[in-house]
């Protein structure tokens, strides 16, 4: 029965915000973590990148190949946004970089069949509907539809 004692150990020195303890950085003897997911080579084989800023500048997000995050860059002008739009302006470009990066994948995956002999309408089928990875041309495509409408007349 000992197994299915859930009550809460006897020992209590420790505070409650020991449950989110982490370690701090700053000292000498512990470096800094890095600033950001991944550089663009990791362990001496290049990682390709995909990034996306909004027409303004003041949102810039890069993607790993497999649509990770893996950075988003702040112009100082974002400052001049609320916290809603600067939230939401942050998740479109993140999506447009991540589509990027499916859009990538979509033709290294086509070249790779093309190079294997397979069709091109069958692959491009299979990568759109099974997989639905968009093309580079619809991925383009939604973008500059995206930046038409959402930045009207935003010259900042």
């Amino acid at each position: 029965m000992g197994a299915l004692d859930f009550s809460a150990p006897a020992d209590d020195h420790g505070s409650d915000l020991a449950a989110v303890d982490f370690p701090t950085y700053g000292g000498p003897e512990t470096p800094p973590p890095p600033t950001h997911a991944a550089d663009p080579i990791e362990d001496g084989v290049p990682v390709p990148l995909y990034t996306v800023a909004n027409p303004p500048g003041t949102v810039t997000v890069t993607s790993f190949l497999d649509g990770r995050i893996s950075r988003i860059e702040l112009h100082p002008r974002a400052a001049r946004m609320s916290e809603a739009q600067l939230a939401d302006e942050i998740v479109v470009i993140a999506r447009l970089a991540t589509q990027d990066a499916r859009s990538a994948q979509y033709a290294f995956m086509l070249e790779g069949m093309r190079q294997q002999g397979h069709d091109d309408a069958d692959t491009r089928d299979f990568l759109s509907r099974d997989l639905e990875l968009p093309s580079p041309e619809r991925a383009d495509a939604e973008r500059a539809a995206l930046f038409a409408t959402r930045y009207v007349g935003d010259h900042d």
